[in-house]
């Protein structure tokens, strides 16, 4: 049995607290008669649970190959970059939707990138190396275009 705090309202920290029961699917399936297991390889797949995994696969670190799997893209010499947001802004989809709108960003390059607090990206940026973007204000920034290499960026008074 797995246990999950949740809210209520998941757009709301401060609606009901709640606590969710689940049954993992492992556990599950022996109570049916006659089923079996199979492992599937992660290269048939691109999970995605958090926003942090939708922001990779709306990247240009993914790439759909002919049989329309997401695969990481060759550029990235086997391990996809490291992607923090903020998990208090960007917790569920809408808010991430925002960021992007704009359109695909490239991480080709990029090894980590960490964001706090709200921001507004471009498909002209190019995240390189490591980089950071904090803004502390309670508007979205515009985070710069072109390419950001190795740079904390601090966009509060932008």
């Amino acid at each position: 049995m797995i246990k999950n705090k949740k809210t209520v309202d998941p757009k709301d920290d401060s609606s009901t607290k709640v606590v969710q029961l689940k049954i993992s699917m492992g556990a599950a399936i022996e109570c049916f008669e006659g089923t079996t297991a199979i492992v599937v390889p992660r290269t048939c797949f691109a999970p995605a649970k958090q926003c942090n995994d939708f922001f990779l696969l709306r990247s240009d670190a993914y790439m759909i190959n002919p049989d329309y799997r997401p695969v990481l893209n060759p550029g990235y010499g086997g391990s996809a970059p490291i992607i923090n947001l903020d998990s208090k802004q960007y917790k569920l989809i809408g808010p991430l939707e925002e960021a992007i709108a704009d359109g695909i960003l490239s991480l080709v390059n990029c090894e980590r990138l960490a964001v706090k607090g709200l921001i507004r990206m471009s498909s002209k940026t190019s995240f390189i190396d490591s980089v950071s973007i904090v803004n502390s204000s309670s508007e979205a920034k515009l985070v710069p275009v072109g390419e950001l290499k190795d740079v904390d960026l601090d966009l509060t008074d932008a």
